[in-house]
């Protein structure tokens, strides 16, 4: 019994019926899954509903061409790998599909099933690669952005503090004076009030120990000190 879990899903987007069908064959005898459009709109259809390892793209369809095919491709494909074929007299256009982010190009007529073979491996495996390699970029990013968002949370925490501190004695000295006018003294409690919940604000930003935001206008995120100062 074949091990389907084990097997490379190759989708082939190629208007020749017969060099689609002569590849499947060669591809499926060296363990590849493959599967097969014959045009840009058939590609979209089959890549919302079907996981692919890799995209076999023929650069010439009827329904689009040139550089502007890659293009279409690579933007709903992200990090899937795209190797182009092409014909002999469309070899520059290939190279420009390279320059722009596809890991191969194969000629068509200048190219054995070896060629084909390791040319597809080597792309599947240079793109879990940068795969990986963006995953770790971004954890790098991220630590950056903890190690910042600690370092200024507590900075600020301490700056405001501080003066915080002088409005709670004030505040005091004034009720203390003011202890027979009750209209003062209610409006000192509210300075109270309001002092008390920027200490608890003060509180979580020096507690800080990851990075999280909540949206606050439309576009704009800002940190969200309950969840940034959770375990």
């Amino acid at each position: 019994m074949e091990d389907k879990k084990n097997k490379k899903k190759i989708l082939i987007v190629e208007d020749d019926e017969k060099f689609a069908h002569v590849l499947s064959k060669q591809l499926k005898k060296n363990n590849y899954e493959v599967s097969h459009s014959s045009n840009l709109s058939d590609f979209l259809d089959f890549f919302v509903k079907e996981e692919v390892d890799l995209v076999l793209l023929d650069l010439g369809l009827p329904d689009s061409s040139g550089l502007k095919t890659y293009e279409n491709v690579s933007k709903v494909t992200s990090d899937i790998p795209i190797v182009v074929l092409t014909g002999l007299d469309d070899e520059e256009i290939a190279v420009g599909a390279v320059k722009k982010g596809a890991q191969d190009y194969l000629v068509k007529g200048e190219v054995d099933n070896r060629t084909i073979l390791r040319s597809l491996d080597y792309a599947i495996e240079r793109s879990k690669l940068l795969f990986r390699l963006k995953k770790l970029q971004e954890l790098v990013l991220q630590s950056e952005r903890i190690k910042v968002l600690v370092e200024t949370a507590g900075a600020a925490a301490h700056e405001i503090n501080q003066p915080l501190t002088s409005i709670f004695g004030m505040v005091e000295i004034l009720k203390k004076e003011l202890k027979n006018d009750t209209e003062a003294q209610k409006k000192l409690d509210f300075i109270l009030d309001l002092a008390n919940d920027i200490k608890e604000i003060i509180k979580k930003m020096g507690s800080v120990k990851q990075y999280a935001t909540k949206p606050y206008l439309k576009g704009v995120d800002v940190i969200n000190f309950d969840e940034a100062s959770e375990e």
